[in-house]
Protein backbone atom coordinates (compact mmCIF):
# COMPACT_ATOMS: atom_id res chain seq x y z
CA UNK A 1 0.00 0.00 0.00
CA UNK A 2 1.68 3.26 -0.31
CA UNK A 3 1.90 5.95 1.71
CA UNK A 4 0.55 9.63 1.32
CA UNK A 5 0.74 12.24 3.55
CA UNK A 6 -1.85 15.54 4.37
CA UNK A 7 0.17 17.67 2.47
CA UNK A 8 0.18 15.81 -0.96
CA UNK A 9 -3.71 15.07 -0.71
CA UNK A 10 -4.21 18.52 -0.18
CA UNK A 11 -2.26 20.01 -3.01
CA UNK A 12 -4.21 17.22 -5.07
CA UNK A 13 -7.83 17.86 -3.38
CA UNK A 14 -9.64 20.41 -5.94
CA UNK A 15 -11.41 21.87 -3.43
CA UNK A 16 -8.28 22.73 -1.29
CA UNK A 17 -6.87 25.07 -3.66
CA UNK A 18 -9.97 27.88 -3.09
CA UNK A 19 -9.29 27.24 0.57
CA UNK A 20 -5.01 28.30 0.11
CA UNK A 21 -5.95 31.45 -2.31
CA UNK A 22 -8.59 33.02 0.13
CA UNK A 23 -5.74 32.49 3.30
CA UNK A 24 -3.44 34.27 0.51
CA UNK A 25 -5.76 36.89 0.09
CA UNK A 26 -6.96 37.46 3.85
CA UNK A 27 -3.30 37.70 4.69
CA UNK A 28 -2.61 40.23 1.92
CA UNK A 29 -5.54 42.00 3.15
CA UNK A 30 -4.50 41.87 6.44
CA UNK A 31 -0.70 43.37 5.70
CA UNK A 32 -2.20 46.25 3.58
CA UNK A 33 -4.60 47.45 6.23
CA UNK A 34 -1.50 47.22 8.68
CA UNK A 35 0.30 49.25 6.93
CA UNK A 36 -2.27 52.03 6.10
CA UNK A 37 -3.38 52.49 9.51
CA UNK A 38 0.31 52.66 10.94
CA UNK A 39 1.05 55.97 8.63
CA UNK A 40 0.13 59.09 10.05
CA UNK A 41 -3.17 61.31 8.31
CA UNK A 42 -1.43 64.51 6.42
CA UNK A 43 -3.11 67.34 5.39
CA UNK A 44 -2.15 68.84 1.78
CA UNK A 45 -3.38 72.18 1.03
CA UNK A 46 -2.99 74.19 -2.32
CA UNK A 47 -2.90 77.76 -2.66
CA UNK A 48 -3.06 79.22 -6.29
CA UNK A 49 -1.51 82.60 -6.65
CA UNK A 50 -0.96 85.22 -9.05
CA UNK A 51 1.42 84.56 -11.87
CA UNK A 52 4.60 87.54 -11.42
CA UNK A 53 4.59 90.13 -13.83
CA UNK A 54 7.67 89.85 -16.56
CA UNK A 55 10.04 92.45 -15.63
CA UNK A 56 10.33 95.47 -18.85
CA UNK A 57 13.49 94.35 -20.62
CA UNK A 58 15.86 96.43 -23.47
CA UNK A 59 14.87 93.80 -26.17
CA UNK A 60 13.27 94.78 -29.33
CA UNK A 61 12.63 91.06 -31.50
CA UNK A 62 12.25 87.38 -30.40
CA UNK A 63 15.19 85.19 -32.35
CA UNK A 64 16.07 81.85 -32.78
CA UNK A 65 18.89 79.66 -33.70
CA UNK A 66 22.11 77.43 -31.74
CA UNK A 67 23.63 78.78 -28.91
CA UNK A 68 27.75 79.47 -29.91
CA UNK A 69 30.44 81.47 -28.78
CA UNK A 70 32.67 83.00 -31.48
CA UNK A 71 36.09 82.17 -30.31
CA UNK A 72 39.04 84.76 -31.15
CA UNK A 73 39.60 82.62 -34.00
CA UNK A 74 36.53 83.65 -35.40
CA UNK A 75 35.10 80.12 -35.73
CA UNK A 76 32.01 79.30 -33.41
CA UNK A 77 32.12 77.05 -30.45
CA UNK A 78 28.59 75.07 -29.84
CA UNK A 79 29.19 72.38 -27.21
CA UNK A 80 29.08 74.88 -24.42
CA UNK A 81 29.60 74.04 -20.95
CA UNK A 82 26.81 74.46 -17.60
CA UNK A 83 28.27 77.88 -16.58
CA UNK A 84 28.21 79.23 -20.42
CA UNK A 85 24.67 78.27 -20.94
CA UNK A 86 23.63 79.51 -17.71
CA UNK A 87 25.74 82.85 -18.24
CA UNK A 88 23.79 82.77 -21.42
CA UNK A 89 20.15 82.36 -19.83
CA UNK A 90 21.00 84.79 -17.02
CA UNK A 91 21.77 87.83 -19.40
CA UNK A 92 18.70 87.31 -21.99
CA UNK A 93 15.98 86.88 -18.97
CA UNK A 94 17.53 90.52 -18.00
CA UNK A 95 16.81 91.95 -21.13
CA UNK A 96 13.34 91.08 -20.89
CA UNK A 97 13.32 87.71 -22.88
CA UNK A 98 11.63 84.24 -21.78
CA UNK A 99 14.25 81.79 -22.98
CA UNK A 100 13.54 78.11 -23.82
CA UNK A 101 16.42 75.65 -24.40
CA UNK A 102 16.13 72.49 -26.49
CA UNK A 103 19.09 70.39 -25.71
CA UNK A 104 20.02 68.42 -29.31
CA UNK A 105 21.22 65.09 -29.53
CA UNK A 106 24.66 66.38 -31.16
CA UNK A 107 25.02 68.40 -28.14
CA UNK A 108 24.28 72.10 -29.49
CA UNK A 109 21.46 73.57 -27.51
CA UNK A 110 18.92 75.47 -29.46
CA UNK A 111 17.35 78.30 -28.21
CA UNK A 112 14.42 80.39 -28.74
CA UNK A 113 14.04 83.71 -26.92
CA UNK A 114 10.94 85.50 -26.78
CA UNK A 115 10.96 89.11 -26.01
CA UNK A 116 8.88 90.55 -23.47
CA UNK A 117 10.35 94.64 -24.02
CA UNK A 118 7.20 95.75 -22.03
CA UNK A 119 4.75 95.05 -19.19
CA UNK A 120 1.89 93.06 -19.96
Amino acid sequence: MKESNHRDRAETNPRGMPMRLARIAVFTLAVAMAAVAGEPQMTVTVTELPPEPIPAGSCTESNSGYLGIVGTDKKERTNLTDQEIGEYVRKRLAEGYSVTLYPQASGKMFTVATCHPTKP
